[in-house]
């Protein structure tokens, strides 16, 4: 349900309900209806704020090649180009077009737009990332810390520090620093929704300037799901060494459906190696689930090596049909688990699906000599129709050889 937050109307329902869901936190939801209204608005100006609106969410989430198009579309709703000048430019420097970037931010107009926030410091900011990129760092330095002088708690210039700080290795201390006790909630409130690797670097100093602040922490369960697995790996050690293990950000990353299923395992397997935390568990058998029947295999093979127990949350959740399971017994046959494997290939035969399978695909997936190894190994267990079955196979691969 879709909080009943007060907006100023703009005209365009679709506009109003996309920007209901940003400030609910909604953001893929807030994506599409800004898309929406950026063609269905009546008002330019409401088109052109939706398509800021969309060139911004999608800088956030790093792909700046598809920002271009919307600055495009921004420009030709309104006569004021600054906000999508400043968001291209924004998109060009994670390009490394550096020259474009500059040539966008030279004499441009002060960036207005009735509906997204967007600060005339932000320039200066932009700037000063192009004269770090360049190799100008003291320039860059003391253009940082001008702006944060004169303006230290624009939402979107912290959003522009955070880039900074993702992109470059701009040492955030400084500006830390100068953040009083008072301000801190504010500056976290402001970095919210910023790119997940620069707050980390920002808020890790705050962290060095008051371990164990539980606004530090709570803001870390909101950008340390959304990073590497070794620096959620710090973040989930120190919640937890507080006393917080529910909101860890390695379980939370391991749960995220918008992440590649081998980015979750890995977030899930060093939850279960690192906490003992069981929740992995669930987290591996979902992720295990959107696998490619080609990944199968490796998969298993790297949770044998490193979470042995959850081995078998990979077999369970992986052998979902036949030429799976097939991937399946060989790699544990391969591994030296005859008996698990056997199991699994026996389950993989038992599907109704089975009896459609052919020699060939099951020749690829079950190679000779594992194909003999079972075989054998159903003889030894007595199991004849089985055994009958993968010996006529290996029979058959060995007249097409």
């Amino acid at each position: 349900m879709l909080l009943d937050l007060t907006i100023e109307p703009s005209g365009s329902e679709d506009f109003d309900r996309a920007r209901r869901l940003l400030a609910d936190a909604r953001e893929d939801e807030a994506l599409d209806w800004f898309e929406v209204a950026s063609t269905s608005a009546t008002e330019p100006e409401v088109r052109a704020s939706a398509a800021a609106h969309v060139a911004a969410i999608l800088l956030s989430r790093g792909l700046p090649w598809e920002v271009t198009a919307w600055a495009e579309t921004a420009r030709n709703n309104t006569s004021h180009h600054g906000v999508a000048d400043v968001l291209e430019a924004a998109a060009r420097i994670q390009l490394d077009d550096l020259e474009g970037a500059r040539e966008l931010l030279t004499d441009i107009e002060e960036p207005v737009d009735t509906w997204f926030s967007c600060s005339p410091v932000i320039v200066p900011i932009l700037r000063a990332h192009l004269d770090y990129l360049a190799g100008d760092t003291e320039a860059a330095r003391d253009a940082v810390l001008a702006v944060f002088a004169t303006a230290p708690f624009e939402p979107d210039v912290w959003d522009a520090f955070a880039r900074l700080c993702a992109e470059t290795d701009f040492d955030p201390e400084p500006v830390v620093n100068a953040i009083g006790d008072d301000h801190v909630l504010g500056v976290l409130a402001a970095l919210q929704g910023a790119a997940p690797d620069g707050v980390d670097r920002i808020v890790d100093r705050m962290w060095d300037r008051r371990p164990n602040d539980p606004r530090v922490l709570a803001a870390a369960t909101r950008f340390a799901p959304a990073l590497d697995p070794n620096r959620g790996l710090e973040w989930s050690a120190r919640l937890r060494a507080a006393g917080d293990d529910t909101r860890c950000p390695l379980i939370a990353r391991s749960k995220d459906p918008a992440l590649d299923p081998i980015e979750r395992l890995r977030s899930a397997v060093i939850a279960f190696v690192s906490f003992a935390d069981d929740r992995a568990r669930d987290a591996v058998e979902a992720a295990v689930v959107l696998l490619a029947d080609d990944q199968l295999a490796g998969v298993l093979d790297d949770m044998r090596a490193l979470a042995p127990q959850l081995s078998d949350s990979v077999v369970v959740a992986g052998a979902s049909t036949t030429p799976r399971t097939l991937r399946l017994a060989t790699a544990l046959w391969r591994g030296d688990a005859h008996d698990e494997a056997y199991a699994v290939l026996v389950h993989g035969l038992s599907r109704e699906e089975a009896e459609q399978l052919e020699s060939e695909t099951f020749a690829a997936l079950v190679p000779s000599p594992v194909l003999e190894g079972l075989a054998d190994h159903a003889a030894t267990r007595g199991d004849a129709e089985v055994a009958t079955i993968l010996w006529s196979v290996a029979a058959w691969t060995g007249q097409t050889d």
